[in-house]
C-alpha cells in the first residue's frame, strides 16, 4: 500500500471519530427548556396547583393531625383568672397572688403585660366577671381569721403606663362570693346565728338585700345563669350534701340534689344539666341529671366536677381526668392535698362519645393536677390552674 493510499485512510478514520464524538456530546447533553419559555409543561396528573392566595399544603401535611399546644401563661402563682376575648383574640387576666398587681396575655401566649401595680398581699382568691373588668379580690388579715373582701375595677392607664385597681372593700367576714353574668350585681353568704344569709347587692356593695336564709352554715356559690344562682353545700364524703338553685329576683329556692355523700355538682348555664359527682365506696362516681325531666345518667369517666366546664353550646364538657384515683374519702382526700391527680384533658359529648385530648404530664414531665377550667366559646383554647404550683396554663386544642 502506498504512502498517500495510508494517509487517505487515516484522513477518513480521524473524520469518522470527530463525527461519532460530535453525536455523542449532543445526544447526552440535552437542554430542557428553560422555565417561562414557550415549551409545554409536563401533565401535573393528580397534583392540582392551589387557588390565587392559598396556601400550599404538601400532602403529608394535609393528613397530619393538629397536635396540641400546651403554653405556660404565669411563672408565678394565681389566685383567679378569666379567659375572654378582646379585638377577637382570646385574651386571659389573673391576679398574681403575692402581690395582688393584675396580668393580661394572649391565650396563645403573646403580649403578656402588666395591667395595675396595685399591691393586694397575699391574696387568695379573685373572682371575676365575664368581662374581665370587675372582680373579688379575697385575702386574710394578718390575725389569719378575718377574711377581707375588695371589690375592684380595672382602670386601664395611658398608653406609656400602667392602669390601677380602684372599688371599696365589702363586709368582712364573708364565707364565699359570686358576680352575675352580665357583671352589674354579686351574690354573697355570712354567717348569721350558726347558719348563713345570702345576700345580694350592687359590685359596690350598695343596694343590700337579703334573698336567702338557711339553717346550715356553710355553702359554696356560683352564678351560672342570670336567673340561677347555684348552692352547694360544701361537700365531704361523711356527710349527706344537697343543690339548690337560687333566683336572684324572688329569692325562691328549689332543691335539685339530695342526700348524696360526697356531692360536687357543676350546673350547666344553657341547659337544665347539671353535672355531680358522689362518693363510691373509695372512689368517684359522675352523673349528669337533667333537672327538667329528672333523669340522671352515670358517666363511664371518673372525675370532679371541679375540673370540668361546659361548653358554650352546653352539650359538650371539657374535664381533667385522672390517670388514677387512689382509695380514699373523696372528694375530702382531694380538697386536703393528701392526694393529687395526674390528669389528661378529656372531651365528653354529652350525645354520645368520649375523646382524649392531651396528657399533661406526658408534655409537662411532672404531674398535673388542673382546676378552674375555662373555654373558649370556639372551644380552641383550655385554659387551667395548676393546684400544686398555682400556675396558670392554656392548651390550644384546634389550629
Amino acid at each position: 500500500m502506498s504512502r498517500r493510499t495510508k494517509i487517505i485512510i487515516a484522513i477518513v478514520v480521524v473524520l469518522l471519530l470527530v463525527a461519532i464524538g460530535v453525536f455523542l456530546y449532543f445526544f447526552f447533553t440535552r437542554v430542557s427548556p428553560p422555565i417561562g419559555g414557550a415549551g409545554e409543561f409536563p401533565p401535573l396528573d393528580d397534583e392540582l396547583l392551589p387557588e390565587e392566595g392559598a396556601p400550599t399544603v404538601l400532602p403529608e401535611e394535609a393528613s397530619r393531625p393538629f397536635e396540641p399546644i400546651l403554653r405556660q401563661l404565669s411563672t408565678e402563682p394565681t389566685a383567679g383568672a378569666v379567659l375572654g376575648v378582646k379585638s377577637g383574640t382570646p385574651i386571659v387576666r389573673f391576679v398574681e397572688r403575692a402581690t395582688g398587681n393584675i396580668h393580661e396575655i394572649g391565650a396563645a401566649g403573646e403580649d403578656s403585660k402588666r395591667l395595675t401595680n396595685t399591691t393586694i398581699p397575699k391574696v387568695h382568691e379573685a373572682i371575676w366577671s365575664r368581662s374581665g373588668v370587675t372582680l373579688l379580690a379575697r385575702y386574710t388579715r394578718e390575725d389569719g381569721e378575718t377574711i377581707e373582701t375588695f371589690s375592684g375595677r380595672v382602670v386601664p392607664g395611658t398608653s406609656e403606663g400602667e392602669g390601677e385597681l380602684t372599688g371599696t372593700f365589702l363586709p368582712r367576714n364573708i364565707t364565699d362570693a359570686a358576680i352575675a353574668p352580665d357583671g352589674t350585681d354579686l351574690f354573697y353568704l355570712q354567717e348569721d346565728r350558726g347558719g348563713a344569709v345570702g345576700i345580694r347587692s350592687e359590685l359596690a356593695g350598695s343596694g343590700k338585700t337579703r334573698i336567702w336564709t338557711s339553717p346550715v352554715r356553710e355553702w359554696l356559690v356560683s352564678w351560672p345563669a342570670q336567673k340561677r344562682i347555684a348552692l352547694l353545700s360544701k361537700p365531704s364524703a361523711l356527710a349527706p350534701g344537697m343543690l339548690l338553685s337560687l333566683d336572684p329576683d324572688t329569692g325562691r329556692s328549689t332543691l335539685l340534689l339530695k342526700n348524696i355523700f360526697g356531692l360536687t355538682a357543676l350546673m350547666n348555664p344553657v341547659q337544665p344539666k347539671i353535672l355531680f359527682s358522689a362518693s363510691s365506696e373509695t372512689s368517684i362516681a359522675l352523673y349528669v341529671l337533667d333537672s327538667a325531666t329528672r333523669e340522671e345518667r352515670p358517666l363511664q369517666s371518673a372525675t370532679l366536677p371541679e375540673k370540668c366546664v361546659w361548653a358554650k353550646s352546653g352539650e359538650r364538657l371539657y374535664c381533667g381526668i385522672p390517670k388514677i384515683i387512689p382509695p380514699g374519702s373523696y372528694p375530702d382526700v382531694w380538697y386536703q392535698g393528701v392526694v393529687s391527680f395526674d390528669d389528661e384533658v378529656w372531651s365528653i359529648d354529652l350525645s354520645g362519645g368520649t375523646e382524649r385530648v392531651f396528657d399533661l404530664s406526658a408534655k409537662r414531665g411532672v404531674l398535673t393536677d388542673l382546676v378552674q377550667p375555662q373555654i373558649s366559646p370556639d372551644e380552641k383554647f383550655f385554659v387551667f390552674t395548676d393546684k400544686e404550683s398555682g400556675t396558670l396554663w392554656s392548651l390550644q386544642m384546634k389550629p
